[in-house]
């Protein structure tokens, strides 16, 4: 556990430093959109679950925090994968983090932030990239099936490449 909690710590030194190297007005604004696709996710995902019946899944912080490293290793170590570049799981990497779980399960998915995208248009909005993501996921029965799963909680990370290629996250969970 100290050996996986160093390797964090480390990891996010290195992307701390890296940046701090942005003007802090640029990394606002990443912030800000970030937060802003994650949250429009969530609602167009409950939308979803609504649409069958299924209760609100309630965002949280734990699973925000194991998408979003997932999403950044996806990005640092260039996969694209549930099994992660350590040949972790999900579920491995909640158990590292020391995140408890009864049930839990993952989708990822990469949209380009490019003016036309096949099937999407302009992404280059946070309303146009959830709605390619999410729409994406419904049409795949695996990530739809988790999307209507019996989970209580989601969290959602977000990653772009230096050429601009999101790359999502979205960890659902049952305590």
């Amino acid at each position: 556990m100290k050996v996986i909690l160093n390797q964090i710590f480390i990891t996010l030194l290195v992307f701390t430093t890296l940046s701090c190297s942005k003007d802090s007005e640029a990394q606002e604004t990443d912030q800000v959109l970030f937060e802003a696709i994650a949250e429009k996710i969530l609602v167009k995902t409950n939308a979803i679950r609504s649409s069958q019946g299924k209760p609100d899944l309630a965002q949280n912080d734990e699973m925000d925090i194991l998408a979003s490293v997932h999403s950044q290793n996806m990005v640092t170590h260039d996969f694209f994968a549930h099994v992660d570049h350590e040949n972790k799981t999900p579920s491995n990497r909640a158990d590292d983090l020391a995140f408890s779980w009864s049930s839990i399960a993952e989708n990822i998915g990469q949209v380009p932030w490019f003016q036309n995208v096949d099937g999407c248009g302009d992404t280059r909005s946070a309303e146009a990239i959830s709605t390619c993501v999410v729409e994406g996921w419904r049409n795949s029965p695996g990530h739809y099936t988790n999307m209507i799963g019996d989970y209580s909680e989601l969290g959602v990370g977000i990653a772009f490449t230096k050429d601009s290629i999101a790359f999502f996250t979205q960890v659902f969970r049952n305590p």
